[in-house]
């Protein structure tokens, strides 16, 4: 089986690490696979070097840009997949219309859930559905969004979770450092972590207002929040989309932190290339999401062995016990959730590693998406033009 992801960029986001990931297992399992990105972006390309994974970078200059559009169509004509998947709303669009006419079935990804597009992304949305057969959600929540955005047929909706690939992100957290001590000057405090670009599906404000209350309650907490980056201005100089441009977001956000006067003890230690480090040596992780998809931070701490609390999004009660799930957004109910989950700290971590293993690794992840091309997959021989 030969697969072609494409997908806007290689950066750091959870669409991009999945897309490295499954490649990678993909070709693990005697299948070939091969990654275009429609962006230059890419922090994440140096994880596919001796993978296997053929690796093709392009720079579109407009949101429809002929020229990558034209060398997409080359590349699939030339590679020849047998099934195309298309990550995030410009991997899904150039997928559609680079392969018309090529007999190629198109997959298509839904990663989020009760946001709003343009009407540019509409329209064009609307112009190429005709060409997708299929789509995969990484939520269940996110697959019922997507009926009803855009009338997807439900037979053709797939659900395949993200995958934790989970001896590697092991590794990656050992380290002898003293995280603690370097960020707080102590070892003798508890740590909640908050992980996740300042972005509205974030509910920064609500993640500051849980800090003030869990400091206001125990003393001997700290908060550290992660992975605060924004995205590199677009070069090619187009706007980007609503949940894309976060900037005056990020403003607000640090606003209100200020005017909370935590900064002593809730600190932003910005995109860490050793998260999984700091993450494994904190005592809970905290998620306020209103919406998205797939928790992928959810999944690293449960890995590490850090218990977990959120609020109710996406398919998170499918995930974790009802005590870790908060059903109220109030910052008080998440403090004292947080308070309680590090009391049962080990009966938590054992609870989670168990549920990875079995629902959430690469592994599993990976066969599932097999069952999926299979079922798109032509049988005869695909002609392509010359």
């Amino acid at each position: 089986m030969r697969v072609l992801f494409i997908i806007s960029d290689l950066d750091l986001g959870g669409a991009q690490k999945q897309v490295v990931e499954i490649s990678r297992q993909l070709v693990r399992h005697g299948h070939e696979a091969a990654i275009f990105t429609l962006n230059n972006v890419v922090p994440r390309g140096p994880d596919l070097e001796g993978s296997g994974v053929e690796l093709v970078v392009a720079q579109k200059r407009s949101k429809l840009d002929a020229r990558v559009l034209g060398r997409l169509r080359r590349f699939i004509r030339d590679w020849r997949p047998d099934i195309i998947h298309g990550f995030l709303f410009d991997g899904d669009v150039y997928g559609r219309i680079a392969a018309i006419g090529t007999g190629v079935p198109v997959l298509n990804s839904e990663r989020s859930s009760h946001y709003t597009i343009s009407m540019t992304q509409r329209i064009a949305h609307i112009a190429t559905k005709p060409f997708v057969h299929g789509v995969v959600a990484n939520s269940h929540e996110g697959s019922a969004f997507a009926q009803k955005l855009y009338g997807y047929d439900p037979a053709h909706m797939h659900v395949v979770w993200n995958g934790m690939r989970v001896e590697d992100f092991e590794r990656q957290a050992r380290s002898d450092r003293e995280y603690k001590r370097e960020l707080f000057g102590t070892d003798d405090v508890r740590v909640a972590c908050f992980i996740g670009a300042i972005k509205p599906a974030k509910d920064y404000h609500l993640a500051v207002d849980v800090a003030q209350q869990l400091l206001e309650r125990a003393p001997d907490w700290r908060v550290l929040f992660l992975g605060d980056s924004l995205s590199a201005p677009n070069a090619a100089g187009y706007k980007g989309g609503v949940h894309s441009d976060t900037s005056a977001y990020k403003d607000e956000v640090m606003a209100h932190y200020r005017r909370l006067r935590i900064s002593d003890r809730a600190i932003f230690a910005g995109a860490r290339t050793d998260l999984p480090a700091i993450v494994k040596q904190c005592d809970v992780l905290y998620v306020t999401s209103a919406w998205e998809g797939f928790p992928n931070s959810v999944l690293e701490a449960m890995v590490l062995g850090v218990p977990v609390v959120s609020t109710d999004y996406s398919d998170i009660r499918r995930i974790l016990p009802e005590g870790q799930v908060v059903t109220k957004r109030k910052p008080a109910w998440i403090a004292e959730a947080i308070l309680t989950a590090h009391l049962d700290h080990d009966l938590i971590a054992a609870q989670q590693k168990r549920w990875v293993l079995a629902h959430a690794s690469i592994e599993k992840a990976t066969q599932d998406l097999e069952r999926v091309y299979e079922r798109y997959i032509r049988r005869e021989p695909i002609r392509y033009a010359a």
